[in-house]
Formats: structure tokens, sequence, C-alpha cells
């Protein structure tokens, strides 16, 4: 007997191609779409690791030119390097240390305290966090550049210090 005159007489009937088709994208089609968007995000961090590995004739490394670890063996030989890894590590410190002492107060504040713009306050404490750092870092920059054609303000290591106080204030008061 023939598969249809088996089913027939069974009372089942196969399910139409459609049917199978739909059941397949239904259980594959967000694991395709969850590997490709895995692939899009983390390609370009793969190219960036393959090219640490390049060794540029020039300052620009976008051609490949040759296979080479001194890049890797010798981290700080790259003229300037030192001294901003040094300078960020201090702004860092620096930062944390400040921006613990000031949203400890203000979390504290908030929460102990009743007073007129408390709400408003708790609002704007999330506003940092919702901001994308791009256009907070440019709005700063912005702000102490027009403040800074008065001679005691230029831009300098205190204007940098300020704004990641600014930027990590409100990660400290949420979660205290």
């Amino acid at each position: 007997m023939t598969a249809r005159a088996t089913s027939l007489e069974t009372g089942r009937s196969r399910p139409p191609r459609t049917a199978r088709v739909q059941r397949l994208a239904d259980r594959y089609l967000l694991l395709v779409y969850t590997g490709l968007a895995v692939i899009y995000l983390l390609l370009p961090v793969a190219i960036m690791i393959l090219f640490s590995f390049n060794d540029p004739a020039g300052k620009s490394n976008f051609v490949w030119q040759g296979f080479t670890l001194k890049y890797w063996l010798h981290p700080l030989a790259v003229n300037g390097l030192p001294e901003a890894v040094g300078l960020s590590l201090i702004l860092a410190f620096l930062s944390t240390l400040a921006a613990t002492a000031l949203g400890t107060l203000i979390a504290l504040a908030l929460v102990r305290y009743e007073f007129r713009w408390r709400s408003a306050t708790n609002s704007l404490i999330f506003l940092p966090m919702a901001t994308p750092e791009i256009v907070l870092g440019a709005s700063l920059l912005t702000m102490f550049v027009s403040i800074g054609a008065a001679p005691f303000f230029p831009l300098w290591f205190g204007t940098i210090l300020i704004a990641h106080i600014m930027f990590n204030i409100s990660f400290v008061v949420v979660t205290v």
C-alpha cells in the first residue's frame, strides 16, 4: 500500500508542505537571526584583534602588511601611551572617589529627607544614565568651551574630572 492509502485508513493525513515549512521557520528562525546578529556585532571586534597583529608600514593600519608580535610584546612602547594610561588611571581613581562621596550623600538626602524639589532631583538623577555617552561628552565640551572664554576656567584636567564625576554620580546614587 502507498503512504497515502495508509494515512487514509488511519484517519490521519500528512500536514501540508506549507505547515511543515512554517514549523521549521518557527523553530529555527530566531536561532538563525540571533546567530547573524552576534556575528554582525562581533565581526568588528574580531577584525580589530586580527589587525593588532599587523605590521603596518606607516601610521595607518588599513592594509595587511605582515604578521608581528611587537605591539603585544611591548605594549607601552608607543610614544605618549604610557603617559595617557597613567593620566587615565589617575582620572579614574579621583573621579571614583569624588563620585562615591557625593553620590552617597545625595542618595542619603533623597531617601531620608523631605524637601521641595526631591521628586525632580530624583528624576534628574537618571538623566545622565539615559543619555548616550557621546551626547553627554559633546554637550559638556560645548559648555566648557563656552565658559572657557574666561581666563579662570581653561580646558584642562579639572574639566575632564568634572565631566567624569558628573557621569559617574548617577550610578552611585541609584546603587546606594
